[in-house]
């Protein structure tokens, strides 16, 4: 019995020392195979509306110069195009809780970021009526007092264009918007726009 486990080690040893001092490549592991595919989402039943989140509806990436005219407040044209001050200009209901909770992620975000923007914000929920899917229709025909007529005025402007609420309006230091971003928008992701908007 031992002269055949002794035979055998040999064999195994003569093997792996040949294997080592020949020249040739090992042979190639197999490569496991593709995981198949994920299932694809069922698709929508026929006339059902697409399911919509507020949480990231950012608009895309802009680099517009802030609109001048009579449409735009005296004292933030100013601040934006005359100072060259960075400023985030907020759109809100204040009957609205997403709008109570975004201020509070501006805050914030603010509070950590001391100095870098100015912060300008206008509560249209007297002159708006809010449609079945959330958009805002502003009403032109307000007959508020002359401050209340021009910001009714600048939230329709084409540049801002404000149709849903709560709507951020970023700004950079030479006067031109980078950034809009509409309902609950994620800290991170402003703070970044902000320090952004400093440089």
């Amino acid at each position: 019995m031992r002269k055949i486990v002794v035979a055998l080690f040999v064999a195994a040893l003569a093997l792996s020392v040949s294997g080592c001092s020949s020249g040739q490549a090992a042979a190639p592991t197999p490569t496991p195979a593709p995981a198949a595919a994920p299932a694809a989402a069922p698709a929508a039943k026929p006339g059902a509306a697409a399911a919509t989140t507020s949480l990231s509806d950012t608009e895309t990436a802009i680099f517009v110069p802030f609109p001048t005219g009579s449409n735009v407040p005296a004292d933030l044209a100013q601040k934006i195009t005359g100072n060259k001050q960075p400023t985030l200009i907020y759109f809100y209901d204040s009957n609205q809780a997403t709008s109570k909770e975004v201020r509070k992620i501006i805050d914030s975000v603010r509070d950590a970021n001391r100095g870098l923007v100015d912060l300008v914000a206008y509560d249209l929920g007297k002159y708006t009526t809010v449609a079945a899917d959330g958009s805002v229709d502003i009403n032109a025909k307000t007959t508020g007092t002359t401050a209340a007529q021009q910001t009714v005025l600048f939230a329709r402007d084409p540049a801002i264009n404000v149709t849903f609420t709560p709507m951020i309006v970023l700004t950079d230091g030479q006067g031109y918007i980078i950034y809009k971003h509409r309902g609950l928008v994620d800290p991170a992701f402003l703070e970044r726009e902000v320090q952004r908007a400093a440089r």
